[in-house]
């Protein structure tokens, strides 16, 4: 019986913990999403125009446990690899794309200030902006939308997990219904529904 008792005690202990590390994970995401860390302003960016395409854009994929899709393609005088990939990929029509750019098109991308340093040096830099003839084929408000959307579904996952694993934690006795469910159990279940409704 102390054995059982001991370990039930242990398990909150436990639970408790999942819980405290989830609400300030959590709460950095909320931060995050409140205060619009998610979105590139204009101010953000950086324009480099009149740069000419050394082929078609290239679609990509990587696939496995780190899986992703992006579009790569470079430019002549320019050591870079620019990138379209995470969140703006996510808003972009890839056949346009792969189909409307050409080898020796003249475009206008834009990049993060931060990004600056990757400029015209032998490493990938994000874009956010791709213009050719005035036509722009990266929509940066939708980008924004689904960074956020991904903000606000970390942080009301994490604070699902924060109030069921607190439940659990709440219990000085051990249920006798998780005697034949684990709790780890329900609170995937409800994971994953969240998972879905949020998506």
């Amino acid at each position: 019986m102390d054995d059982n008792l001991n370990d039930w005690e242990k398990k909150r202990k436990d639970y408790l913990v999942v819980g405290i590390i989830c609400f300030f994970i959590g709460t950095y995401f909320f931060m995050k999403v409140k205060s619009d860390s998610y979105i590139i302003k204009p101010s953000d960016l950086i324009v480099y125009e009149n740069l000419v395409t050394t082929d078609k854009p290239i679609f990509k994929e990587t696939k496995g446990k780190h899986s992703r899709k992006w579009i790569e393609f470079k430019c002549a005088d320019n050591k870079t690899t620019f990138e379209i990939a995470s969140f703006d990929y996510r808003c972009v029509n890839d056949d346009e794309v792969i189909n409307g750019i050409n080898k020796g098109d003249t475009i206008s991308v834009k990049i993060l200030k931060n990004d600056i340093e990757n400029f015209d040096t032998e490493t990938s830099c994000e874009i956010h902006s791709l213009v050719k003839n005035n036509k722009e084929y990266l929509d940066i408000q939708c980008r924004n939308e689904v960074d956020t959307k991904d903000g606000e579904k970390g942080y009301l996952i994490l604070y699902a997990i924060t109030i069921m694993t607190s439940v659990v934690y709440s219990f000085t006795k051990k249920p006798k219904i998780f005697d034949n469910v684990n709790p780890q159990v329900p609170i995937l279940i409800v994971i994953l529904m969240l998972f879905y409704f949020l998506r």
